[in-house]
């Protein structure tokens, strides 16, 4: 395409017209249908219910082993930072880390 002369530019341009119409024609109905076959997945509420339910599995595994509730709560933290996940994963992973370090110091007083 030849840029420096204006003129040969408009001429090029009209030559080729009806052909980057039909290449942008042909992208819009590609992008159109990829979003029609892949719709966008229904957000979960997230609020105090849906925090629950890990936290209790996270409780539990605290009470069984407080060493693997440290490492869940741990890996959940570095999970929600690599992920970049919203706050209720932070939340999550700072309450089973900090329940599992309370139960690990819990058995280290009472076996003194």
């Amino acid at each position: 395409m030849p840029y420096k002369d204006p003129e040969r530019k408009r001429q090029w341009e009209r030559l080729h017209r009806s052909g980057r119409l039909a290449r942008r024609r042909e992208l819009r109905q590609a992008e159109a249908a990829r979003e029609a076959a892949q719709p966008d997945a229904a957000r979960l509420q997230t609020g105090a219910g849906s925090l629950l339910l890990p936290l209790a599995a996270g409780s539990a595994l605290a009470v069984y082993n407080p060493k693997l509730a440290i490492g869940a709560g741990g890996l959940t933290l570095a999970a929600a930072a690599l992920y970049k996940k919203d706050w209720s994963w932070w939340i999550v992973g700072a309450l089973i880390l900090v329940i599992g370090l309370f139960f690990q110091w819990n058995q280290k007083t009472e076996k003194k």
